[in-house]
């Protein structure tokens, strides 16, 4: 249980280092890794929390901070990473705090130095909150928080050239083990001889064993000899200090390697190095190609630019699911943004970076009620932190408001569907605030900062926006916008429990929408409005619209909306008593919700499944079911604003048999039982779906 990445490199020496870091660990709740750039204080931090694992009952957990630049998303980023899906409202701390509340995990902090003020705000509220978490950190600086065990991140130990001992020995040095490691990647042969030791000695001195200035001179191995990358490298690292070695500091030492780096690749590797920096958290080929190609930088160069920067380890390949993807460190990183900025670059490719996602974003849009959507929301997650990047952007964009309304309302099913509810609404009172002249982008986004409104509770904030976007869109003849103005109505209004007003609403939406040919707000509204009639005791028209739901959903190849026409239909079957059938398109549902990672969906569902098994004398069962519903329900601290009057009452009624007939030690035992097994959202499903099998009558 947890978020350790898989690592794509050995483990080299820092035995010694391990046991203080491990030993920290076990007496303060906050152990910060401090030291220079490159020196291996994230490799370090990950090699302690992998051997941890089994420490923490709940988890270890890595949290990479270096693609965030906005200190207020520390908590949320936390939150995601934890699998958390905030639909309640409340800060993001607050509602961690609560869902941490009697957990034992560890998190990485990894790459706090930018935003260390923020960082040290949130752990040290957390800590305060949450008795069972530990927090290991690693940054250029300390956090500076009560408390706090710092641990300087030394470098590798290295050899002294002078006083060579024999070759065998001079591979105990962490420094020589590590050079060979990463040398025989690409140069397979190669090893420490009784003819080169000298060199390998001279050079890992050099280099003071900074890890990462180590990998860079390895990589050189595959063209140079070591004698050469010695050479070569001394007079770099000689212009640093005029020649005086003793006054070389070793953030200087990371520094001329760098730039040795950089001096041997070609023009065009150089350009494309600077280029790939506006990237944040990764990329794949095609993005390389389409931001950073122009007159200067050919597309049919991409490739092989990117090979070449791969074999010199200045980008580093990552196996993906059915794809491949590349990162930089982040100190290769800050390196190629500067020299974007020289070159008087960054705003140009900062734009081109936005607008790519934003064309990736508007063709998901475009495509969305068809077979891609489970593809296309994890495609914008893995690109989280790029769109992060593209809407800070946005925030800045001299030429005025309209870019950053655009890509928040774009990435409208990243946010509601996707998971990301409270960080949307967030971005969308952001962009919404930088002008309040009336235009296109503005009344899109308007509709859509209510669609964010209603499923964080705030019908207060969801009324203004809707009243606002109604004005500006009949004033501009914008029907679509219109259409799903009386979407969210009827969705705000069916929440609030006013029903007849909510049906209103959905009618007229459902009419408009069709009028327009705007199937994913013709499926959203009649789910809204199979849910509304449900809630009035309406079966018929409840299973119609259901049915109408899903046969426009097969016909489409759209999946997101038909689970949830499947639940409204297997609510009702099972009010007309044919469990066996209801059970069945339950579980359909729950397993199209497992794809989306669907919070909501997958509670609601559950709580369905459970109403079922009560009502089949499956006790012990419904108890599980709804200890595994109430886990996801207090994870994202909404239920009571995605209940309805009428399911508040079905789950209230099950809850009163099922204690009636167990009693409270058997019940408190089935639900701990449900949420020892249910940590997120996918562990609840899957649970529901496998683990929590169905128990003899009366249970």
């Amino acid at each position: 249980m947890g978020s350790l990445p898989v690592t794509e490199s050995s483990f080299v020496g820092r035995r010694r280092e391990i046991t203080q870091v491990s030993r920290a660990l076990s007496r303060a709740r906050l152990v910060t890794l401090t030291g220079v750039g490159g020196v291996g204080k994230t490799r370090l931090a990950l090699e302690v929390a992998a051997r941890s694992e089994r420490v923490f009952r709940d988890g270890v957990y890595v949290v990479d901070l270096a693609a965030l630049r906005d200190g207020t998303l520390v908590a949320g980023t936390v939150a995601d990473t934890l699998g958390i899906q905030d639909r309640s409202g409340r800060p993001p701390e607050e509602q961690l705090a609560r869902y941490l509340a009697d957990r034992a995990l560890l998190i990485v902090l990894d790459n706090c130095e930018h935003l260390s003020q923020a960082c040290a705000l949130f752990v040290e509220t957390m800590l305060r909150r949450v008795p069972g978490l530990r927090i290991l950190a690693t940054s250029r600086q300390t956090l500076g928080v009560p408390g706090e065990h710092v641990l300087v991140v030394p470098p590798l130990s290295v050899p002294d050239p002078d006083r060579l001992p024999p070759t065998a020995a001079l591979m105990r040095r962490e420094a020589v083990r590590l050079l060979v490691d990463r040398a025989t990647t690409g140069t397979p042969g190669f090893a420490v001889t009784q003819e080169n030791r000298h060199a390998v000695a001279a050079l890992c001195a050099r280099l003071e064993g900074i890890p990462l200035a180590i990998e860079l001179a390895a990589a050189r191995l595959a063209s140079l000899s070591i004698e050469q990358v010695v050479s070569r490298l001394e007079d770099r690292l000689a212009l640093l200090t005029g020649g005086n070695a003793a006054a070389l500091p070793r953030q200087q030492t990371l520094r001329g390697t760098i730039d040795w780096s950089h001096a041997l690749c070609t023009p065009q590797e150089r350009r494309l190095w600077a280029r790939l920096s506006v990237f944040a958290g990764g990329f794949d080929l095609d993005a390389a190609e389409s931001v950073c190609v122009d007159a200067d930088l050919g597309g049919e160069e991409i490739l092989d630019l990117v090979d070449g920067l791969v074999k010199q380890s200045i980008i580093m390949r990552a196996e993906g699911k059915g794809s491949v993807r590349y990162r930089m460190l982040e100190t290769i990183r800050d390196y190629g943004r500067e020299r974007l900025a020289e070159q008087g670059e960054m705003d140009r490719l900062s734009g081109r970076h936005r607008d790519h996602f934003l064309g990736l974003v508007e063709r998901m849009n475009a495509g969305w009620s068809g077979p891609g959507q489970v593809a296309a929301l994890a495609r914008l997650r893995t690109d989280h932190d790029n769109l992060r990047a593209a809407l800070e952007w946005c925030m800045r964009d001299p030429t005025g408001p309209e870019p950053a309304l655009a890509l928040t309302a774009a990435l409208r099913y990243h946010w509601c569907v996707g998971g990301y509810v409270t960080e949307g609404r967030w971005w969308l009172e952001r962009a919404l605030g930088l002008s309040g002249e009336p235009s296109p982008a503005r009344t899109s986004a308007l509709w859509v900062a209510a669609w964010t409104a209603v499923n964080l509770g705030d019908h207060r904030a969801a009324g203004r926006c809707l009243g606002e976007c109604e004005r500006l869109a009949e004033q501009q003849h914008d029907e679509v916008s219109q259409a799903y103005v009386r979407t969210m109505r009827g969705l705000d209004a069916m929440y609030q429990g006013r029903v007849s007003e909510a049906i209103g609403h959905l009618e007229e939406a459902i009419a408009a929408h069709q009028r327009l040919g705007e199937a994913n707000g013709i499926l959203l509204s009649m789910v809204v409005q199979a849910r509304s009639y449900s809630n009035v005791g309406d079966t018929v028209r409840c299973k119609a619209l259901a049915e109408r739901t899903l046969a426009l959903s097969d016909e489409l190849g759209e999946r997101c909306w038909r689970a949830y026409a499947l639940w409204a239909y297997g609510l009702e079957v099972w009010a007309e008593g044919d469990t066996e059938r209801a059970d069945d398109l339950a579980r359909r549902g729950l397993s199209i919700q497992w794809e989306f990672n669907d919070a909501v969906g997958a509670s609601l569902t559950i709580e369905l499944l459970a109403w079922i098994a009560e009502s089949r004398h499956e006790l012990v069962r419904a108890a599980r079911l709804l200890g595994a519903a109430g886990v996801i329900w207090r994870s994202i601290g909404a239920s009571a604003g995605f209940r309805s009057p009428q399911t508040s009452e079905l789950h209230d009624r099950c809850v009163r048999r099922v204690r009636h007939v167990l009693g409270e030690a058997r019940c408190r035992a089935a639900r701990h039982e449900a949420e020892r097994n249910c940590t997120t959202v996918e562990q609840a499903i899957a649970y529901a779906l496998n683990d929590c099998r169905p128990q003899p009558s009366g249970g």
